[in-house]
C-alpha cells in the first residue's frame, strides 16, 4: 500500500496538485500511523515520524508525489462564552489544569462535549454556554507535537492587540518546545503535580498509539486513521507472583489392578476363557 510520510501546511501547496481529500476528526488528525481513504477513493497508510497535530487545510504527500487535503471534520463542541477578561483567564486555567484541549476564540473558550466540565462551568457562573456543531482546532502545547502553524482565530483576534500579542507568545513557545526534544520523567523541570481535585474521567487525549489496525466505515471521504502506535514502557517488569504455591501432589494412588473379585452374591461370568 502506498504509504503518506510527509505533511504539507495548509497554504504551502497549489491546490490544483490536490488528487483527493481526507476528512478527520480531532483525534484523527493526532494519529501518526494508520489506513485512510479519501472521497475520490485514494486509500493509503499514513506513515510519519512522529505524532502529529494536523490542521484544516494540511495535505498529505504520497510517495508518489500526489497529496490528499485534510478537512477538520464538524464535531460537538461546548463553547463558553466569558465577557469579563479575569474570568476568562481563570475558566482557561482551570480547563488547561484539566489537561482539557481547548480551542480559544476572541471571547470564547471551545471544547469537546463534557458534561462533567460543563456542570463545572455552570456551578463556577460567569459563562454563556452554548453547544456548536464545528470543527474543532484547540491551542497546540503538549497536544502539539507535529508541524503546528499559528492559526488565525478570526477577525477579532487579529484586531485587538492584546489576543494577538499572546498568540505570538503562544507560537514561540511552540517553536521552543518543538525544537528541543522532551522526556518527561525525574528531573525534566516539569512540576507533574498538578494537585487538584478532579472529580471527572481525567481524559488526557494524549495518543498513544495502539497499532490496532481496524477498519470502520464511516462514509466516503470521512476517514479515521486507524492504527496507534502507542508503544507503553512500563519500566517495572509485571512480575505478578500471585503466590497460590499450587503444590498439589497428584498422588491418588489409583490402584486399579481390575482385579474383578465381585463378591455380589450371585455368580458373576465373565464370558469364555475368563479364569
Amino acid at each position: 500500500m502506498i504509504r503518506a510520510t510527509r505533511v504539507l501546511p495548509a497554504g504551502s501547496y497549489p491546490a490544483q496538485v490536490v488528487r483527493d481529500r481526507v476528512i478527520l476528526d480531532f483525534d484523527d488528525r493526532r494519529r501518526r500511523r494508520g489506513v485512510v481513504m479519501g472521497e475520490a477513493g485514494v486509500e493509503f497508510l499514513v506513515d510519519l515520524a512522529e505524532t502529529p497535530a494536523l490542521a484544516d487545510g494540511d495535505a498529505f504527500e504520497l510517495e508518489d508525489g500526489r497529496l490528499v487535503a485534510i478537512a477538520a471534520a464538524t464535531e460537538r463542541l461546548v463553547e463558553f462564552r466569558v465577557a469579563d477578561p479575569d474570568a476568562f483567564v481563570r475558566l482557561a486555567w482551570h480547563l488547561g489544569n484539566r489537561h482539557t484541549p481547548t480551542q480559544i476564540l476572541a471571547g470564547a473558550l471551545r471544547i469537546r462535549d463534557d458534561h462533567v466540565l460543563v456542570e463545572m462551568v455552570k456551578k463556577r457562573g460567569g459563562a454563556e454556554i452554548a453547544f456548536v456543531e464545528a470543527p474543532f482546532d484547540p491551542e497546540g502545547g503538549a497536544y502539539g507535537h507535529g508541524a503546528t502553524t499559528g492559526h488565525d482565530h478570526g477577525p477579532a483576534a487579529a484586531e485587538d492587540p492584546a489576543i494577538a500579542a499572546a498568540a505570538a507568545r503562544r507560537a514561540k513557545r511552540r517553536a521552543e518546545r518543538e525544537a528541543v526534544p522532551h522526556v518527561h520523567g525525574p528531573g525534566c523541570g516539569h512540576d507533574h503535580d498538578h494537585g487538584h481535585d478532579h472529580g471527572h474521567d481525567h481524559d488526557h487525549g494524549h495518543d498513544h498509539g495502539h497499532d490496532h489496525s481496524h477498519d470502520h466505515e464511516h462514509g466516503p471521504g470521512h476517514a479515521q486513521v486507524h492504527g496507534h502506535d502507542h508503544g507503553h514502557a512500563h519500566a517495572d517488569p509485571h512480575d505478578h507472583d500471585h503466590g497460590h504455591s499450587h503444590d498439589h501432589d497428584h498422588d491418588h494412588d489409583h490402584d486399579h489392578g481390575h482385579d474383578h473379585g465381585h463378591e455380589h452374591g450371585a455368580p458373576h461370568r465373565h464370558g469364555s476363557g475368563h479364569d
